[in-house]
């Protein structure tokens, strides 16, 4: 982010991610409600963590499909209008800041609170994190191999870039509304461009 000229960080911070703050805020009602996820395992309270699944479906989310008239390799909520615009316009964020980021999925997690773990499931090594919401605190918290604790990364409408397969981490409690984004490479050999509504091999 220190590295983008001025005028695209204008737009990010008085353009994207305004608009991407209303639209989850819009998806996320009494309606569609982001539920998605039971990795009750690496929630800090014990709670079911709340999640939206965008991009490719990852091994662990290849349910039959109910409905046959969707795409089995794109999540749910990417092939609805609303999901599929949230994806559009994080694809397009990420893509401004990291252009030679590759990843075929992204999770959004609400108001969820991680405990120390490792993103060992991904494939490849780096992930890209960042929140949008109203909310004070809530960085990514960054430990070493014995899980002591390093620093904290401030991640509030600034994306970083940075090893979340091998490298502890959790969230840094906070108290507001906080919409958390990480883009990452799932199994499935697929990638999903959302200008095109194409998959394409990798």
């Amino acid at each position: 982010m220190d590295d983008l000229d001025y005028d695209l960080k204008t737009q990010l911070y008085n353009e994207y991610f305004i608009e991407l703050e209303e639209l989850l805020e819009d998806y996320h009602n009494e309606k569609t409600k982001i539920t998605v996820g039971n990795r009750l395992n690496l929630s800090a309270d014990g709670s079911r963590l709340k999640s939206l699944c965008l991009g490719v479906r990852g091994p662990f989310f290849l349910a039959i499909r109910k409905d046959k008239t969707l795409n089995p390799h794109l999540t749910k909520h990417t092939q609805t209008e609303q999901g599929h615009k949230i994806y559009k316009l994080l694809y397009t964020i990420i893509g401004m800041i990291f252009p030679d980021f590759q990843f075929n999925s992204i999770i959004v997690n609400f108001n969820s609170n991680f405990i120390i773990h490792k993103d060992e499931r991904n494939v490849n090594s780096d992930s890209v994190i960042f929140t949008v919401g109203d909310h004070k605190n809530g960085g990514l918290d960054i430990y070493d191999d014995n899980k002591e604790w390093v620093e904290t990364k401030y991640i509030k409408k600034y994306p970083i870039r940075f090893a979340g397969k091998t490298t502890y981490h959790s969230t840094e409690p906070f108290t507001g509304t906080r919409y958390c984004i990480v883009a990452y490479q799932t199994a499935p050999k697929f990638h999903y461009d959302p200008f095109e509504r194409e998959i394409y091999t990798l």
